[in-house]
């Protein structure tokens, strides 16, 4: 059979196909691509709109980030301060520190010498009085005369003051 036969034999089933295969395509373009084409618009719209959060989140992301690493590099900045602040102050107080010991060293030397000076006045105030005895004790053996105490210790206080003074133009 040839095509123009097929044709002539099958031309009003090929008609009614036809037909039905239009009418198909109008049904399907009116009523299951308007929704499908609405779907994939709003899929469309849907991932666009998910996208533009997406890079807004970025972006803030971004943004945090970039005050979180200004945050961070002040802190250090300040760390750095503080631990030039405090190996300052440590330097200071250990210069107090030091200033206050040898203040201290320097007081307990006065406070020898001062000491010495005191038992040296106290042993010269002693080997005056200890003198003064031993003098009028001599003094009285040789004189065989009782003087009174009074009058010895004025010449025994004479006469360690006139050996103090040749003592004293040694020097």
């Amino acid at each position: 059979m040839t095509f123009s036969e097929f044709l002539e034999s099958n031309a009003v089933n090929f008609f009614w196909g036809l037909a039905a295969f239009l009418l198909f395509v109008v049904i399907l373009l009116k009523f299951a691509f308007t929704r499908i084409l609405a779907a994939v618009d709003a899929r469309e719209a849907k991932i666009a709109g998910q996208m533009k959060e997406a890079e807004d989140a970025y972006t803030r992301a971004k943004k945090v980030q970039a005050e979180v690493d200004a945050k961070f590099a002040a802190a250090e900045t300040r760390i750095a301060e503080l631990m030039a602040e405090a190996r300052s102050d440590a330097e200071a107080q250990k210069t107090q520190m030091v200033e206050k010991g040898r203040a201290e060293i320097e007081a307990a030397r006065n406070r020898s010498l001062r000491d010495i000076d005191a038992a040296r006045h106290t042993a010269v105030v002693t080997l005056r009085q200890e003198i003064a005895e031993v003098s009028i004790q001599v003094a009285e053996k040789i004189v065989k005369e009782r003087l009174d105490a009074a009058k010895h210790e004025d010449l025994v206080g004479q006469a360690i003051d006139a050996y103090e003074a040749r003592q004293g133009g040694k020097k």
